[in-house]
């Protein structure tokens, strides 16, 4: 479970920054959902888990928000991001038990 966590985090930091980039004009919210939804894609859980994962990645996608505005500003879609940047969200976002076992 914990390499799928570390993964979904690195996955999640690239989605945001493609929705940054890609769907300018559309608000946060839209944003948000295109991300969910893009990892929902991306993710293949067993039928029993299938109802937690949306609660999961918003929640991972909240947290990558934030990591990136306190890394690069409020405009990070603007902003490059290099590979060590996107390494250091990742691995700086911690899960709660409480969120994976929801």
């Amino acid at each position: 479970m914990f390499e799928l966590i570390k993964q979904l985090k690195e996955w999640t930091v690239e989605q945001v920054l493609w929705a940054e980039k890609n769907l300018r004009g559309n608000s946060g919210a839209e944003k948000k959902a295109a991300v969910i939804k893009r990892l929902d894609d991306m993710i293949t859980l067993p039928a029993y888990l299938e109802w937690a994962d949306d609660i999961v990645i918003a929640w991972i996608v909240d947290a990558v928000c934030e990591k990136l505005n306190a890394v690069a500003g409020h405009d990070f879609g603007g902003k490059e991001i290099n590979e060590k940047q996107v390494e250091e969200v990742a691995e700086g976002i911690e899960v709660p038990e409480s969120v994976i076992h929801h």
